[in-house]
């Protein structure tokens, strides 16, 4: 049983290594990376309460990095930092019409291209995809509490 389930970790590993290339190569088509096709993927979802620390939190990534990233929107005239109205020490993360704009476009081609992979897919394949996901992130969820 040892060799299965070190099978289906290694296939798992895989599978997220070659996921993240695949998005990263998708990304640099684009003329961005991975890390700033995310950021504006979580910009756009939480339009009225994205902030700094919800980026990090996200996707994992240290807050130099998203700093660097954000900053990168701001000169662009992408992104700007309004304080909260309900807590005054909280900056929140909006797009400008420019950089609405430009993640709206950016993010339909990206739709496009999911959509276009998800139609390769049975229905089978596709719920299977979802409910093994959902399914192994409970039972590392559950792991780690043992």
């Amino acid at each position: 049983m040892h060799k299965e389930l070190q099978r289906i970790r290694h296939g798992y590993y895989d599978l997220w290594f070659g996921t993240n290339a695949v998005y990263e190569r998708w990304a640099k088509s684009h003329g961005l990376n991975n890390n700033l096709l995310l950021t504006l993927y979580l910009l756009k979802e939480f339009p009225n309460d994205c902030t700094q620390h919800l980026i990090c939190e996200k996707l994992m990534l240290p807050k130099q990095t998203v700093n660097s990233i954000l900053s990168g929107l701001e000169e662009k005239g992408f992104v700007e930092k309004i304080i909260s109205p309900t807590d005054k020490r909280v900056k929140l993360l909006v797009f400008t019409s420019q950089g609405a704009a430009y993640a709206d476009g950016l993010l339909q081609k990206m739709d496009d291209f999911e959509e276009r992979a998800l139609r390769n897919m049975t229905d089978v394949q596709r719920n299977a995809l979802l409910e093994g996901g959902f399914a192994w992130m409970k039972a590392l969820r559950d792991a780690i509490d043992d």
